[in-house]
């Protein structure tokens, strides 16, 4: 008989699957399966969530600018203004306290004016002129006392504030000085000495350092 013959017991070869051979099969790299990260509380397991990438930046963090230190000139138009509103504060004081001699004195020279008024209206006109002049005085230095504050603030605009604010208050005290002369000369003096000062303070304002100070 022709033919091929097989061995007792031989199989046809051919790929075996694991299941044939009771061996597991290699896992290549690329097949094999993340570790999964869990969470275990008490009987169950939780999936934890991703973790954050890290938040760094090679940037400095912004440092905040200062204002620039007050020139020499800026701090000595404050103190020559603060040292005006004193002396006018003073002045005003002082005319409050003379107030009965002042108002007898400008009742005297209203009289002598015009015999024919009466006195009551006479008393009338020189308390409204009293409370007028005095008052404005206070009121103009009350509003430069605001600017000088925005100006050691580093506020441009206050600087021409201030400038248009001295033109009315030396005349405020030209004219104060003028109704408190008389006999006690403290509250002229203190007057005409607010206006020096009030004068003496404008002219640093007006430096080049100052409106340098004021442009940056």
């Amino acid at each position: 008989m022709t033919g091929s013959t097989r061995a007792p017991g031989a199989e046809q070869a051919g790929p075996q699957t694991e299941a044939q051979t009771g061996a597991p099969e290699p896992r290549t790299e690329a097949h094999r399966p993340l570790p999964r990260r869990v969470v275990v509380t008490g009987n169950s397991a939780e999936d934890l969530p991703p973790a954050r990438p890290a938040v760094t930046s090679d940037l400095a963090p912004p440092v905040a600018r200062g204002l620039p230190p007050r020139p020499a000139t800026v701090r000595a138009t404050a103190a020559l203004w603060w040292t005006g509103c004193v002396a006018a504060i003073t002045g005003l004081t002082a005319a409050l306290f003379d107030g009965g001699a002042l108002r007898t004195r400008l009742a005297a020279i209203a009289a002598g004016e015009d015999p024919t008024a009466p006195a009551d209206l006479i008393a009338d006109g020189v308390q409204a002129t009293i409370a007028l002049v005095l008052g404005g005085v206070a009121a103009l230095i009350a509003v430069s006392l605001v600017w000088v504050a925005l100006l050691l603030r580093r506020r441009a605009w206050a600087r021409w504030a201030l400038l248009v604010t001295a033109l009315p208050t030396l005349l405020a005290l030209d004219v104060a000085q003028a109704v408190v002369a008389g006999d006690a000369d403290l509250d002229r003096m203190a007057l005409l000495a607010a206006a020096g000062a009030f004068v003496l303070a404008l002219v640093p304002l007006l430096s080049r350092s100052a409106r340098a100070w004021f442009r940056r």
